[in-house]
């Protein structure tokens, strides 16, 4: 018993010990690191006093080009040509474009015929790929062409054009 107690001893003067230094420890980071903040505040006759100003009238608001106004699709001109189009933005009146691809174009911010002629080749098949392995097998090599003529709504040239296509491709 009486080893027991000794041994109690020396662990708890060790225990005190550990405190009284991480006690110094704080005391000691703290000062060096809490100088900055301890300073005190800057007075109003410490300050400069900055030349008082006559605030101006905030300049007008510049007038913003419009943007030009998207092509209206004649939907009937591309009912007469042949072609089952649902709405102005459908875009798979486009030789190799399907309803999976027209959602996939849409959810990649190509809504309108003329967004999808701006884009490259290299731009759809970036969007193709990203859509998965299903895709590759699709060529957008024309769609751009197809395109153009859709926002143009020369309906009857891209009845033509399409005539020479096979799944988008050149036969």
């Amino acid at each position: 018993m009486s080893s027991l107690l000794s041994s109690f001893g020396c662990c708890f003067w060790w225990f005190l010990a550990g405190i009284f230094l991480g006690w110094l420890l704080n005391r000691w980071m703290c000062s060096c690191c809490c100088k900055a903040t301890s300073a005190a505040p800057a007075k109003v006759a410490d300050v400069p006093a900055a030349p008082i100003v006559k605030a101006s009238p905030p300049p007008a608001p510049a007038l913003k080009p419009t943007a030009p106004a998207a092509p209206v699709i004649d939907l009937a001109a591309a009912k007469k040509a042949g072609f089952a189009i649902k709405n102005a933005n459908d875009l798979t009146i486009v030789e190799g474009i399907g309803p999976k691809i027209n959602v996939l174009f849409n959810d990649n911010g190509i809504k309108t015929f003329a967004q999808l002629a701006a884009a490259t080749v290299p731009e759809m098949r970036m969007i193709l790929d990203k859509g998965g392995s299903r895709f590759r097998i699709a060529n957008p090599g024309t769609w751009a062409q197809q395109a153009a003529l859709a926002a143009a709504n020369k309906w009857t040239e891209l009845k033509k054009l399409q005539d020479e296509l096979s799944g988008g491709v050149k036969k």
